[in-house]
């Protein structure tokens, strides 16, 4: 079975909702652009893992599809939410039209997601879940626009909230569905996946050209690591940000360029900080009361 086709078939049926064809057929085209389910994965991963076998019928399993589907369409919805808050990915479709058109749009699914899920709450708590972890997403997302964290141990927990919330809200979304009970292990290193995967994305930004979080100055890891200035290259690379110079400018060539941030350390300073909250996500992971093989199609989904 093909898992990603199956939870983005039920993901493009819900647009039946959606009377208008114009906006129906854009939110069909962002649903699209998405090859692999992520999180509405994690979603039915921990529901058919936390579930005890009797209880794995068809009519479950379908209806964990569903819930999926509900889960992928809200990460879709947060996605737009932070392209459109951050002016970045400009190649999304959604940064591609009018600004207004895709907010409205963004709402249209993120509320879809919501009447899914409540459509699913057999126990009545998987909404109140979501909302709880929407509400960190945000404050998390709002300390990141307004440079909120000063320091390593404020920015790592802004991470936790606006990329961790995520990651935890599809993983206990399906945990909750199967069990009705929070699991705090799952929290614990969902979280940390977050984290994880957060600090991968703002390596990833460092050698993209538009150097976005830099030239917006955001307090991610990488620039409070770089305002310490433990080398020339530090002070290099603070002067290019202060400037606004295109690289090409500042350093002559990206490949230039690349040379200094390594120089600068943050490179190395990154992939430690990605590895201690990997090791710590992977040392609540294999708590869980599985046999090894159960834990590794976690461990498998999480770690890229």
């Amino acid at each position: 079975m093909n898992l990603d086709a199956v939870i983005k078939a039920s993901a493009q049926s819900v647009t039946s909702k959606v009377k208008n064809t114009a906006a129906r057929d854009r939110i069909l085209s962002f649903i699209g652009t998405k090859d692999h389910a992520f999180f509405g994965k994690l979603t039915y991963i921990h529901g058919m893992l936390f579930a005890v076998e009797q209880k794995r019928t068809e009519q479950f399993i379908e209806d964990l599809h569903k819930l999926a589907a509900a889960v992928e369409l809200y990460a879709l919805s947060f996605d737009i939410f932070d392209d459109l808050e951050d002016q970045d990915n400009f190649t999304e479709p959604w940064m591609q039209i009018p600004s207004g058109e895709a907010l409205n749009l963004s709402t249209l699914i993120y509320t879809i997601s919501l009447q899914m899920l409540t459509e699913a709450d057999r126990s009545g708590s998987l909404v109140s879940l979501v909302n709880n972890y929407s509400i960190n997403a945000m404050i998390g997302q709002h300390e990141d626009l307004t440079f909120y964290a000063a320091t390593e141990e404020a920015c790592l927990e802004m991470t936790k909230r606006k990329s961790g919330s995520l990651i935890a809200m599809a993983s206990m979304t399906g945990v909750m569905y199967s069990t009705q009970h929070f699991e705090p292990i799952v929290e614990e290193y969902a979280t940390q996946f977050g984290v994880a995967a957060q600090i991968d994305n703002d390596y990833r930004d460092l050698f993209h050209t538009h150097k976005s979080d830099l030239a917006a100055k955001k307090n991610t890891l990488a620039l409070l690591y770089i305002k310490r200035e433990f080398n020339d290259a530090s002070k290099e690379l603070l002067q290019f940000i202060e400037n606004g110079n295109s690289i090409e400018q500042q350093f002559g060539s990206l490949k230039a360029y690349k040379e200094v941030l390594h120089k600068t350390g943050v490179i190395h300073y990154l992939n430690v900080m990605k590895q201690i909250a990997v090791q710590k996500a992977l040392a609540n992971l294999n708590r869980l009361p599985f046999p090894a093989d159960q834990i590794e199609i976690i461990k498998s989904h999480l770690i890229k």
